[in-house]
């Protein structure tokens, strides 16, 4: 009997010692945690929360796709003396994606916030694009885009791999789509379409004849491209790179396009997404959103106006009050900005020009010079990424 009552005291103290920890406090601790390992959600995933069980047990929930951040917060509640259940998912969730490669397998991939086609569009990812496979719900999956750009699309846009068969893609020989459209058909007299494209489309080549090319798509369908549209991956790859003059040629060649928020691709682009097809073009990858592409490359000092600017720079508008960027556009020289804003087009920062808009002067915030970086983060060539 007395016994049980010490164990019963003891189950009490044990008891108190957890709840004399509030929650809250811990929780801005693991927040911290999460937010070290992770500053922009926007490129992976790690949160963790802590929620109260029954008795005098905690529960540790979230996702991440850091091992070793789930590692540092249960270390943090070890050394409180807190008795916590580990139920955190380590992404990629094999257990329920048996294969955690995949290859975008239609013109474009449409990534949103949620797994419905009501939620927000937040990118794109091309035909032939490499990604990771994060976890599945319900017909869609969570995936993981060169740039590190997370969301979900649907199941049947993504062509699952193994690491192995990935391989033998990369090892495979590749063209790559340089036309702002096309299509791949199904017969070599091009009179049957199985598929659209966009540019910078992916294909595996498989065989040559005049005037076509019979090709793989990523899912293994067989089709043909016409041959003027087409340069081997592998060559251009290694030799593409960000020049001036190139990113105005290419900028200039999707002239009128029109704006689609969340765009990334030649059948509609936002702002940022229109920068970072000009550089996938070019065989480099940069960061997705404006506000993130601001943080890479030589910074250009424009407090005297733009007279050291150079063309292919990159210009960032926004709030002067808060300095949150929210536009981007190319230099092209002589005052002169391309830019996505309804379409895609010109406009001039100098007052006396007819194209003048007040309005990218009034907020212009900031310059960056991307050409010359062989390689640092957010600024990628293809050439160095391993997924590729």
């Amino acid at each position: 009997m007395r016994y049980a009552i010490i164990l019963s005291v003891l189950s009490i103290l044990s008891l108190c010692s957890c709840q004399a920890q509030p929650l809250e406090p811990l929780q801005h601790e693991i927040d911290s945690i999460s937010k070290n390992w992770l500053p922009d959600k926007r490129v992976g995933v790690c949160n963790f929360t802590l929620v109260e069980h029954t008795g005098n047990t905690l529960i540790l929930k979230g996702e991440s796709l850091f091992p070793q951040a789930k590692v540092e917060v249960l270390k943090l509640l070890q050394i409180k003396g807190l008795n916590v259940v580990d139920s955190v998912l380590l992404l990629p969730d094999t257990l329920h994606v048996s294969k955690v490669w995949g290859l975008v397998t239609l013109s474009i991939a449409n990534m949103r916030a949620k797994p419905s086609h009501a939620s927000e569009m937040l990118s794109q990812a091309i035909m032939g694009t490499p990604v990771r496979i994060l976890k599945n719900y319900e017909g869609w999956i969570f995936i993981q885009t060169p740039d590190n750009y997370v969301g979900w699309t649907n199941k049947s846009a993504v062509h699952q791999l193994s690491f192995d068969a990935l391989e033998n893609w990369r090892k495979s020989d590749r063209i790559i789509n340089t036309s702002s459209e096309g299509n791949v058909f199904a017969d070599s007299k091009h009179s049957i379409v199985l598929s659209d494209l966009v540019a910078g489309a992916i294909l595996v080549k498989k065989g040559q004849s005049k005037g076509s090319t019979s090709v793989l798509l990523p899912d293994g369908r067989a089709g043909f491209v016409a041959d003027a549209n087409w340069i081997h991956f592998n060559r251009w790859r290694d030799t593409a790179s960000l020049h001036s003059d190139r990113m105005v040629l290419t900028g200039k060649q999707l002239m009128g396009f029109p704006y689609l928020w969340g765009g990334t691709s030649s059948k509609g682009m936002d702002c940022s997404g229109f920068i970072k097809t000009i550089c996938l073009l070019n065989g480099v990858i940069v960061e997705r959103d404006a506000s993130q592409q601001v943080h890479h490359g030589l910074e250009i000092d424009i407090s005297d106006g733009w007279d050291k600017l150079q063309k292919g720079d990159l210009l960032f508008f926004g709030s002067k009050l808060t300095k949150r960027v929210n536009h981007v556009g190319l230099y092209i020289g002589d005052s002169e900005v391309l830019h996505e804003s309804g379409s895609v087009h010109i406009n001039s920062l100098d007052k006396k020009r007819s194209n003048y808009n007040n309005e990218l002067y009034d907020n212009l915030l900031a310059a960056r010079r991307v050409i010359g970086y062989s390689s640092q983060k957010g600024i990628v060539p293809l050439k160095l990424h391993k997924w590729y």
